[in-house]
């Protein structure tokens, strides 16, 4: 048995048992998730979106947060596109690839197509979110190295392989996906720099390659032997080195998607730490912001790099500023994605507060990534008492996870951002985390 046959049999295996209730449990968290960052995203780029599905014809499924209906691939990449805009969506450490925005507009927009039951639109999902996390935890770091985006090349074969566990394929069907999603993927990182904004991009093709990579199995096409291993396969092509033995049922046999972490904060991951870090510290020490000298930040060198600025000339900037979030967090308390305003921005007590935060690489931290990412803050105060708070993960990581208490207040958060009322909010969010129906039902509500 080759590779491809060992990853599909892994995949298989765990799409073909029951799922156990945690594994559904923590499905659902994902979606609902997943649903809030696509509406908030949708109001953000209403324009740019709209303005592309005018391109097209289409009604097979929604393009959420919009109003309108799409053909199958269309709907499910302003989705995709929707869920990253905002760099507020679900991931995963050591794979590197943000799951949700790949797996979930794929597999919905094809359950609501096909008129299928949130069961199996769960078991898409979960199945989707194995094949991605195994995938990006077998070519990462070597991959990322090479300049590619894993939530793209990665994510769509999530896309693929979780829209193969909804329609239920066979295991040949299955194989044959993988290998349709394999010579699909793509993305690079290059999309996230200078004045691009084509980042979510690779995201939002990802879904629509996943999709077609399936549907084109079904219609009867079939693929190589061995896709990842073959002398001109996916893992000879994308990195330098890999770890196959991640691939394996018998050497990791959960369901990794209890992996996956969720982000409390609009802002990028690797200011998270430190911030919670900093509220930790003042907050346990009963201590004012106004009376802050100095704060030191010590963590690993990949969080340092590109996020230790102090001047922020815009919201895009502040999010990626380790020491704005900080002082965003300590003198307005939070770091949601209604604080990045132009008032935060010219706010001279968050201006003073950020340019007295200094973030520096540690060695010994550094060691410890991706196992941890930790961060430890001292406050300094103006009379010269110190004091220290340290934590290993960030809030939303599977070690230290956000409550059903912190996912409502998030949801209800980012559909208010788009407009929604209240009432609207919560009845999306008790749908998500109860209903048992049909999914086109749930889908009408997200429009």
């Amino acid at each position: 048995m080759n590779l491809t046959d060992t990853f599909i049999n892994t995949l298989y295996t765990l799409k073909s048992q029951p799922l156990p209730a945690q594994v559904k449990e923590e499905t659902r968290k994902c979606l609902l998730d997943q649903i809030g960052v696509m509406i908030a995203g949708a109001a953000l780029l209403k324009e740019q979106l709209g303005k592309y599905l005018d391109m097209f014809s289409g009604d097979d499924a929604t393009a959420i947060g919009l109003g309108r209906k799409a053909s199958l691939q269309n709907a499910a990449v302003v989705n995709g596109i929707s869920g990253h805009a905002l760099d507020y969506d679900d991931g995963h450490r050591f794979s590197t690839v943000h799951l949700g925005s790949a797996v979930i507009p794929a597999v919905l927009a094809v359950a609501e197509k096909e008129n299928l039951a949130m069961d199996d639109v769960i078991r898409g999902i979960a199945i989707g979110y194995e094949a991605a996390i195994r995938m990006g935890n077998c070519i990462q770091p070597a991959h990322r190295a090479r300049g590619f985006h894993a939530s793209g090349t990665v994510g769509t074969i999530g896309a693929a392989m979780g829209v193969a566990a909804l329609l239920d394929f066979d295991r040949e069907q299955m194989k044959s996906a993988l290998a349709a999603a394999c010579t699909s993927a793509g993305g690079i990182l290059e999309m996230q720099e200078n004045v691009s904004t084509l980042k979510p991009f690779n995201i939002g093709r990802a879904t629509h390659d996943g999709i077609t990579a399936a549907l084109i199995v079904r219609a009867g096409f079939r693929g190589p032997q061995d896709v990842l291993e073959g002398k001109f396969g996916f893992l000879r092509a994308v990195c330098e080195t890999y770890k196959p033995e991640v691939l394996s049922l018998e050497t990791d046999s959960r369901y990794n998607i209890c992996g996956s972490y969720h982000k409390p904060y609009a802002s990028c991951r690797h200011t998270h730490g430190a911030a919670y870090a900093a509220l930790k510290a003042v907050g346990d020490n009963n201590l004012n912001w106004r009376d802050i000298d100095r704060i030191t930040v010590d963590m690993y060198a990949q969080g340092v790099n590109g996020h230790d600025h102090t001047e922020i000339p815009s919201a895009v900037a502040g999010k990626m500023s380790t020491p704005f979030c900080i002082a965003l967090a300590l003198i307005t308390g939070n770091i949601g994605l209604s604080s990045f305003t132009e008032e935060a921005l010219q706010n001279p007590d968050i201006a003073a507060l950020t340019k007295k935060v200094t973030v520096r690489a540690d060695e010994e931290m550094t060691s410890w990534v991706p196992k941890k990412r930790a961060a430890r803050i001292t406050v300094t105060m103006t009379n010269g008492e110190a004091f220290t708070a340290q934590v290993d993960f960030p809030l939303g990581e599977p070690e230290l996870p956000m409550s059903i208490g912190d996912f409502r207040a998030k949801v209800t958060e980012l559909g208010m951002y788009a407009g929604r009322t209240e009432q609207d909010i919560q009845q999306i969010i008790d749908k998500v985390l109860t209903f048992d129906g049909n999914a086109a039902d749930l889908v009408k509500m997200l429009a």
